[in-house]
């Protein structure tokens, strides 16, 4: 075991007051800011520090709709990337949502995208110019620190972008922020011992989720419209669940991920992780991925699946599969609901057709998986921890992750074959039933109290096969979706202590509920595409296959 080389309570503060000095003066939020209950939603746009123009430009588009804007010179760069930079600094004072702070290297790249479109008004512009993004902390940038939330890696910047920031860069991107995670990247609370816990802005009662959690309070403020997570068992659609946001799960190796931050047991290759996009609208989803698969992604990431954008024409028959339940939790009664008005709506479009469904062994396969994130155990895990003394969260305690045994080489054999077992039994459901994508819930409940998040059977479902998801937010929960008895549970004491978390909407007030929409692996493409009709179908705008 490693000595205490440092405490971390000492790195930890000194970073943070690192990180405080990077928030200008003038952004800072006036003392006595009025709050409305435990929602902070309001705040950006009345706390009186965004200029009518700002509140514009980050209020009132997508990425989609900003990026003509940008390019049109509508806006200038400086003007787009000072107002997200701004509106960022304001969430992060009301829940804590970012680490690594570079407004002023977004701002000087700002000005240099302007001053070449100027000097050279002929060039044509790359795909997402001078659109900001915002990046999960598991992402190196050069002279950043990528410390992960672990005071261990503290002060240790970054010589060398990771591949995706790289290529965002060559993509015309602005990079700007760094957004918070949990502890190991393990949980659905974004808490650390660093730069301690993002707050849901909705409901500070509540959990942002994890582990893109930072990334999902950044959003749902709008100090960010397009974001950039890592998902390995729901860490990009969880924080999407708890935030009200879309979120695109790809296949893995899709989008390149190379140079990161990888907390893992070096060289144990299992479930891999995904790299993809978190936005306020599907279309950006779309927009985030053709703009990567149409630029050679193979010249930046030696491991990447370099699959085109074709520009694939949607279907003139979409079968959905409607799938209420895992199997092995029953989903609390704002979730079923949610579920309904998704079906319900989906049944009205022209060139749609819906059949129940369900989904076989979920239990069996989300142990597999949980087993290969710690193929050689909790050791290495631990040694992280202990070089500086960190206790570990409450979060992570709940999740029982450091009581898992490490696994031999037959173990790990096994795994790969029953998982091979599953990848051509889950193949068969989709094809047997003609299906093209699959409609279920992302989670059995909604975004949960603080640090009772302790299971991911409905996300990580998809990761064990790597079949691509993307979450689309329905409605909140309401008054109507009251508490039923706990005997409404179908799959025994552990689905009754999870159902009874949710104890009725005064507790859950403003709690997104979201479905989540799954396709054929490698298929991302199609599936993006199709939850663009059925997003336009959900959310109320009248639209068909045509």
């Amino acid at each position: 075991m490693s000595s205490i080389t440092e405490d971390y309570r000492a790195i930890a503060a000194q970073k943070v007051i690192k990180q405080r000095s990077k928030i200008p003066e003038a952004w800072l939020i006036p003392l006595g800011t009025a709050r409305n209950g435990t929602s902070v939603m309001h705040i950006p746009t009345t706390c009186g520090l965004l200029s009518d123009l700002e509140c514009e430009i980050t209020s009132n588009y997508d990425a989609t709709g900003l990026l003509p804007k940008l390019k049109d010179g509508t806006y200038s760069v400086e003007q787009v990337t000072l107002a997200f930079c701004k509106r960022a600094a304001i969430a992060h004072q009301l829940v804590n949502c970012l680490t690594e702070i570079f407004f002023d290297k977004a701002i000087e790249r700002a000005r240099e995208l302007d001053t070449k479109r100027r000097t050279n008004p002929k060039e044509p512009l790359p795909p997402l110019f001078g659109l900001p993004i915002s990046l999960k902390e598991t992402f190196q940038v050069v002279g950043e620190d990528t410390s992960c939330g672990l005071a261990c890696y503290v002060d240790e910047p970054a010589e060398e972008n990771s591949t995706l920031v790289s290529l965002l860069l060559d993509l015309g991107a602005v990079l700007y922020c760094k957004t918070n995670i949990p502890q190991m990247l393990m949980t659905s609370d974004s808490d650390n011992n660093v730069f301690g816990r993002t707050l849901n802005p909705r409901n500070s009662y509540l959990t942002a989720g994890g582990s893109t959690g930072g990334e999902g309070a950044l959003l749902a403020l709008r100090g960010s419209i397009l974001g950039v997570g890592t998902d390995l068992g729901g860490s990009i659609r969880i924080p999407s669940l708890c935030n009200g946001l879309y979120g695109f799960k790809p296949s893995a190796d899709l989008v390149p991920q190379g140079g990161g931050r990888d907390l893992r047991v070096p060289g144990t290759v299992g479930v891999l992780p995904s790299t993809g996009p978190m936005a306020t609208s599907v279309r950006d989803c779309s927009l985030f991925l053709k703009a990567i698969l149409q630029a050679e992604t193979w010249k930046y990431d030696s491991n990447i699946i370099s699959l085109p954008w074709v520009n694939l024409k949607v279907k003139e028959q979409l079968r959905i599969g409607i799938v209420e339940h895992d199997g092995v939790f029953t989903p609390s009664p704002p979730v079923r609901r949610g579920l309904k008005i998704a079906a319900d709506r989906i049944r009205q479009i022209s060139g749609v057709e819906i059949i129940q469904l369900k989904l076989p062994n979920v239990k069996e396969h989300y142990q597999d998986l949980i087993s290969y994130s710690s193929l050689s155990g909790c050791d290495y895990f631990r040694e992280q921890l202990a070089r500086t003394g960190e206790p570990v969260v409450p979060s992570l305690k709940t999740t029982g992750f450091f009581s898992i045994e490490a696994k031999s080489l037959q173990g790990f054999f096994d795994l790969n074959v029953r998982r091979e077992e599953a990848a051509k039994s889950y193949l068969n459901l989709f094809r047997d039933n003609d299906l093209d994508a699959i409609l279920m819930p992302p989670a059995p409940h909604t975004t949960l109290p603080l640090d009772t998040w302790s299971t991911a059977t409905y996300t990580g479902l998809w990761n064990y096969l790597d079949y691509p998801a993307i979450v689309i937010p329905v409605d909140q929960v309401r008054q109507e979706d009251v508490v039923d008895d706990v005997s409404n549970v179908k799959f025994g004491e552990l689905d009754a202590k999870v159902y009874g978390l949710y104890t009725g909407p005064e507790s859950y007030k403003d709690a997104p509920v979201c479905v989540q929409l799954v396709g054929y692996r490698h298929a991302d493409e199609a599936l993006v595409n199709t939850a663009e009709i059925l997003d336009r179908a959900i959310n109320s705008v009248q639209g068909s296959v045509h």
